[in-house]
């Protein structure tokens, strides 16, 4: 199982179509091989600082919807609203061994 976390930063005044898109995002990937969960988080003391989390079965079927064609749509919308481009991290989760 692995991590994906976005860091976006966003322009002043944009917070309600980032929002929407964020939603279309989250509501594709339901439906994608491997997705298990997501959430998104804005940082309180930048509200344009929004930080997302989501877990996947794989680093493989992250990829897969990486590199989704439904995703770049998606995404593409997103970008418009950005002050930078988004900064991905993946990361393993380690199980703990008893």
């Amino acid at each position: 199982m692995m991590r994906v976390i976005i860091n976006r930063q966003i322009r002043k005044d944009t917070e309600a179509k980032v929002k929407e898109a964020l939603i279309d995002l989250r509501t594709a990937a339901l439906h994608q091989p491997g997705y298990i969960t997501g959430e998104t988080l804005v940082n309180t003391a930048d509200p344009r600082n929004i930080l997302i989390i989501s877990t996947w079965a794989s680093l493989e079927h992250w990829r897969a919807w990486q590199e989704n064609q439904q995703r770049i749509e998606l995404t593409g919308r997103l970008n418009q609203f950005l002050l930078s481009e988004e900064q991905t991290s993946t990361y393993y989760v380690v199980e703990a061994e008893r």
